[in-house]
């Protein structure tokens, strides 16, 4: 993962070390990956009593304590990004949507901390935590690699993230509705990059001529002759940039589920639903930028299942070991080191992964569980400790263990009436549409 020599020179550039000390880089990373791991988490004793008996090195708990500083958070933050320049790729395959370079689907997931940090993360207060924090992470599915993960107030809104997005040519990007405003879809345009969303509630759709779509009209047109999917050329909002709308109606089963938790939302808050949200929950109501012949109406929908990829990812971090969500009340400084060097481990096992995956994948067309790997990886973090700064033989050895971990039972369960990973994947890699 990192040299001795990398640390040592992060270390000092971010001013975490400016002398000679005792608790250099390696081992201070070394200490915060071992507490990561633990269910309960570490105290400064025990942080003391490992490097003792791991490294030899003996310092007091007190000593450990003022290491928790500014700098060490700075280090530990700069760990995290030099990772992501680390990431390797691991396509599933060439012809998987190959028109674009890179396909991207983003969240965020927010977490509780202690009402004393509200100053340095504010939360929203009321019924939720006075303080919080929001990781938004955005993840290329095509490449299998991360490509930002950031940490904000929980204030911080998903549509505001989105002002810092580069765009770049020939991307895909796939997000919810949460990161939908006009002014992200209009760059995304200008910059020759695509996206899959979902059409705003609140959003007027217009057909070029400038004419309010009649949705009604078409739901029943759809109904009475029986088209599952409709796609128009389309202007969008105040601002009526020019897109595509593509609809796919939905079953009954869905609508009821749908109905019924707007609702209770609704009863809660007072209001009531209107006729016009009802009709829309009978709709699956997708924009794209896409041409036809890149992604088919009839694969619009689909292509955006491949955004709870990146939730079942805030699922992993938060249940499968790694329990970002259960950092124990300590300071500032402090829990932020153990926030960054868990996301460390995160990146690092998903990583692991992906190398696993793509191989699996060649063989058998079967998916590994990232749930179940991650998990694994989580128990066996003695292994992970070790690739820290091990040799490139002592890397293959490492890896080789984990193969034979992976090779058992790691499979990832077909669920049923649900299409999994690799079925999504199956229908993107194919020549004929």
């Amino acid at each position: 993962m990192f040299s001795a020599e990398e640390l040592e020179i992060l270390a000092r550039v971010t001013s975490f070390v400016q002398r000679n000390s005792k608790l250099s880089a390696d081992k201070f990373l070394d200490l915060l990956i071992k507490d990561a791991s633990c269910k309960s988490g570490m105290s400064l004793l025990d942080y003391s009593n490992e490097l003792l008996s791991a490294h030899g090195v003996s310092i007091s708990a007190q000593g450990i304590d003022d290491r928790f500083n500014d700098y060490a958070v700075k280090f530990m933050r700069e760990l995290v990004s030099m990772l992501f320049s680390k990431q390797l790729s691991h396509r599933f395959d060439d012809s998987f949507l190959k028109s674009y370079t890179s396909v991207c689907v983003f969240d965020s997931t927010k977490l509780e901390l202690p009402e004393r940090m509200r100053d340095d993360f504010p939360g929203f207060g009321g019924g939720a935590s006075e303080a919080g924090i929001s990781i938004q992470y955005r993840y290329d599915l095509k490449n299998r690699v991360g490509c930002s993960l950031d940490v904000y107030p929980a204030t911080y809104s998903d549509s505001k993230y989105t002002e810092l997005i580069r765009a770049d040519e020939k991307s895909l990007e796939i997000f919810d509705l949460g990161y939908v405003n006009a002014s992200f879809l209009m760059r995304l345009d200008q910059s020759k990059a695509h996206y899959v969303c979902r059409l705003h509630s609140q959003s007027g759709v217009y057909d070029i001529a400038g004419n309010e779509l009649d949705l009604e009209k078409i739901y029943r047109w759809m109904r009475l002759y029986g088209i599952p999917v409709y796609e128009q050329d389309v202007l969008v909002g105040e601002k009526r940039f020019s897109s595509r709308l593509v609809i796919q109606l939905v079953d009954q089963q869905t609508y009821q589920k749908r109905l019924s938790k707007i609702q209770k939302e609704s009863h809660k808050k007072g209001y009531k639903v209107s006729d016009q949200y009802k009709l829309r929950m009978r709709m699956n109501l997708m924009l794209t930028n896409s041409h036809p012949e890149e992604i088919p109406a009839s694969k619009v929908y689909l292509l955006y299942k491949f955004r709870w990829q990146v939730e079942l990812f805030f699922k992993s971090w938060k249940s499968s070991g790694w329990n970002l969500d259960k950092i124990k009340d300590v300071k500032y400084e402090r829990y932020m080191c153990l926030l960054y060097a868990k996301l460390l481990m995160i990146i690092l096992s998903d990583q692991i992964y992906g190398v696993f995956l793509q191989k699996r994948y060649g063989q058998d067309k079967k998916i590994l569980s990232q749930f179940k790997c991650v998990k694994t990886l989580c128990q066996q973090v003695d292994l992970l400790r070790k690739l820290i700064d091990a040799s490139v033989y002592r890397i293959k050895e490492i890896l080789d263990k984990i193969s034979l971990l992976f090779a058992r039972g790691h499979i990832l369960c077909r669920r049923k009436n649900r299409m999994n990973y690799s079925e999504l994947i199956d229908l993107f890699i194919c020549k004929a549409k």
